[in-house]
């Protein structure tokens, strides 16, 4: 979006007065050097001097012009809109608001514009509409989130294009209240179907799997026992015998006889 400065609203006034100026070949002169681009002629007189006033005050006027519209060009650009929303209880479903459905509170609506959330609010309890206020001349998008305690029946969202200073009321939201009360027997109703939904075991089939389970652990302790078993006979083996060795002593050595 454009936005004019000070500046910018200077330069663009002080274009336009020279254009008109130059369209319109005038060359304002100095005292005493006569009007030059009438006839020729440098001499000064009544009429050329009654022409250049005319010739000033066109230009003034043109340019007084171009000055109020870039201002008024300027303002409508800065001038914020805004876009309104409200909700309705759609107690039949129909997806109209009937005579007696009064607002829903409790819905959450997201303003965004380029895919980015700059505004929520919250719907209050007898809150008939509320607006985002202070919005440029842009596109914007308008969200109403899914919530457990209602069910949407219309349209939840929307694109729209605000221009500079409008105001713009949106379609009315339309929902079927739940409530605490609804939304347990809701929950209630599912698990209970979800319980459903698993089949017991025939007796048949338990009676197997419980003998084969049964025939699985016999087999098991027996394997313990064996192995327990085994290691009680290894432990009563004798050993072998140590070889033993018989050290005879040396003969008594006998003195000589004299």
């Amino acid at each position: 979006m454009e936005a004019h400065t000070g500046a910018s609203l200077h330069n663009h006034t002080k274009s336009i007065c020279f254009s008109l100026k130059t369209a319109r070949g005038v060359s304002f002169p100095k005292p005493g050097k006569g009007f030059n681009g009438i006839d020729g002629n440098t001499e000064e007189g009544p009429v050329k001097r009654i022409l250049i006033v005319m010739a000033g005050v066109a230009a003034a006027i043109s340019c007084m012009s171009g000055l109020v519209f870039t201002v008024r060009r300027a303002a409508a650009q800065t001038e914020t809109g805004a876009i309104c929303v409200a909700t309705f209880a759609d107690m039949n479903g129909n997806g109209q608001r009937d005579e007696g459905e009064t607002s829903l509170d409790g819905v959450n609506v997201n303003l965004s514009t380029g895919g980015v959330i700059i505004g929520t609010h919250i719907t209050a309890e007898g809150e008939d509409q509320y607006c985002f206020e202070h919005l440029l001349r842009g596109i914007y998008t308008i969200t109403f989130t899914p919530s457990p305690t209602y069910r949407i029946t219309t349209a939840n969202e929307g694109t729209f294009a605000l221009d500079a200073g409008q105001r713009l009321t949106i379609d009315r939201f339309g929902a079927f209240p739940v409530g605490m009360e609804g939304l347990r027997a809701e929950v209630a109703a599912q698990v209970a179907a979800a319980r459903g939904s698993d089949k017991p075991l025939e007796t048949s089939t338990r009676l197997l799997l419980s003998t084969v389970g049964s025939m699985l652990v016999m087999l098991f302790m027996v394997g313990v026992g064996a192995v327990i078993l085994g290691l009680i006979s290894s432990g009563r083996r004798p050993g072998k015998s140590r070889q033993q060795k018989t050290v005879r002593l040396p003969a008594e050595i006998k003195p000589p006889s004299p």
